[in-house]
């Protein structure tokens, strides 16, 4: 949700996104991120949604995959509903955390991915022993938390990397 555009946004499993007014809770659009050819075929499964504070709305997702299986997704869309861009993601999302104009992915088999959110490109990754859990910021904005599927608790520091070399 955004209080400063006063909109939410929900997505479903069916792969709907409806965005409504936060004050009066009053429908605005439906996106349909992704429409089968076949509408008999599975359909586009809505897993995070989120609003950057630039307006964007972030979706993340599954499609079905033509080997079987799914692979996931992201997508891009202005608060009018127009496409900005769809990008495939290497690993199932199993977390997502947007601030400002970023967005951090969690993946199930342990990638962490840092994209912007005017048109999704990769700012940072990381590649994890495990899969990541849930994702969360302190109220500073200086650590960003990861939980992995093994129980460990992450402490992500931009500072790290230059804290760890002084050390030596």
């Amino acid at each position: 949700l955004s209080q400063e555009l006063d909109i939410v946004v929900s997505g479903s499993t069916e792969g709907i996104v409806l965005i409504h007014t936060l004050k009066l809770g009053t429908y605005i659009r439906t996106l349909v991120p992704h429409i089968p050819a076949d509408p008999d075929s599975d359909h586009f499964t809505v897993s995070f949604v989120g609003i950057a504070s630039n307006g964007n709305l972030v979706i993340a997702g599954k499609l079905p995959s033509n080997k079987g299986g799914h692979h996931s997704v992201i997508y891009l869309y202005t608060i009018n509903g127009k496409l900005i861009k769809r990008a495939k993601l290497e690993d199932e999302t199993s977390a997502m955390f947007l601030e400002g104009e970023r967005v951090v992915l969690g993946g199930a088999t342990g990638s962490l991915e840092i994209r912007d959110t005017d048109y999704i490109n990769i700012k940072h990754k990381l590649r994890l022993k495990t899969g990541v859990v849930a994702i969360a910021k302190d109220p500073r904005n200086q650590h960003l938390f990861v939980t992995t599927m093994d129980g460990k608790l992450l402490i992500l520091t931009p500072t790290a990397k230059a804290y760890v070399k002084g050390k030596k």
